[in-house]
């Protein structure tokens, strides 16, 4: 085993003991939950399968017509289970191999699983931008408060608007322009090594998606739909576990920081590390004050992980018919 391998599984054990041991983490309120939590959780968790679904779908439709969303989501909740049950291990790559199976674009199949994660980063950081103001105004958050009034917010939102208008028609205008690609591709076709032409033929794939802007969009719009389902999940758990009401922002924004934190996977999945994370950020939404937030985040990952199981059988099934 890896030296970072096993490094990584000290920062999970260690920090699961550490939240433990100061009562951020109490794993006893998982055998305290009514039906009623249970049954909103797993529907949630359902609709975030089908709605990733659905986004991944609309960008694999660009460069294969003839797939279908069965497929697609057979591929979808298989990597969905592999990323919780296996700590965030290979989910991507089995789901890219499963679809790939018997299809000729094997470079766009694989680039769509690279531009959905990469819509899904754009869709959080675009949440946070929208909510900046809301943040900086929260109690103990230390910001010039003076200088978030209403005009400054209004000034704030257009420019906000106007950016991101902007880098949407100049993103469209580099896939749209012709004397982009040909100059990209006849520059990386000049060479004769094997990894420079397996760039060439992504940037050519990548080029094709100037004919899909719709798609790009509506994966886009699903993206931040998303997001506001996981924040719900965990703001239903932690009504039910925590005495007071943490807020339905609160758990948003610790969610997506949580999110764009585990781009650098610190231990397995970010197990520990996940629930830390969440655990300080909604210490410092919430007035610092110390609650089982660290709780609520493990509980969502429990549910995510007791979902995952039926995925990981069809997954041995796909490898033994493989």
């Amino acid at each position: 085993m890896k030296i970072n391998v096993i490094l990584k599984i000290f920062i999970a054990l260690g920090s699961i003991f550490l939240l433990s041991k100061y009562n951020f983490l109490d794993f006893s309120v998982f055998f305290t939950l009514n039906a009623s939590l249970i049954l909103k959780l797993f529907v949630l968790i359902v609709a975030v399968i089908i709605l990733g679904t659905f986004k991944w779908y609309f960008l694999l439709k660009i460069q294969n017509g003839s797939i279908s969303f069965r497929k697609v989501f057979e591929a979808y909740y298989l990597g969905y289970a592999l990323n919780y049950i296996l700590f965030g291990v290979a989910g991507d790559v089995v789901k890219t191999i499963y679809i790939i199976k018997d299809k000729d674009n094997k470079i766009g199949i694989s680039l769509s699983v690279v531009i959905d994660r990469l819509i899904g980063l754009f869709s959080m950081l675009i949440i946070i931008a929208f909510f900046l103001p809301n943040i900086f105004t929260l109690n103990n958050i230390s910001v010039q408060n003076n200088y978030i009034n209403s005009v400054n917010l209004n000034l704030y939102y257009i420019f906000l608007f106007i950016f991101l208008i902007s880098l949407i028609l100049f993103s469209r205008k580099c896939l749209n322009s012709r004397r982009v690609n040909k100059k990209i591709l006849l520059y990386l076709y000049k060479y004769k090594n094997k990894k420079i032409k397996l760039i060439a033929k992504t940037f050519k794939v990548l080029f094709s998606y100037r004919k899909a802007t719709k798609n790009l969009l509506i994966n886009l719009i699903i993206a931040i739909i998303l997001q506001f389902i996981i924040g719900y999940a965990l703001y239903l758990i932690s009504l039910y576990i925590i005495s007071q009401d943490t807020t339905f922002f609160n758990n948003l924004i610790a969610s997506l920081a949580v999110q764009i934190i585990s781009v650098i996977p610190l231990s397995p999945g970010n197990i520990g590390v996940g629930e830390a994370a969440f655990s300080q950020i909604m210490y410092l939404l919430n007035s610092n004050i110390l609650l089982h937030y660290a709780s609520v985040y493990f509980i969502f990952r429990i549910f995510n992980m007791i979902f995952s199981v039926p995925g990981v059988i069809i997954y041995y099934i796909f490898m033994r018919r493989s």
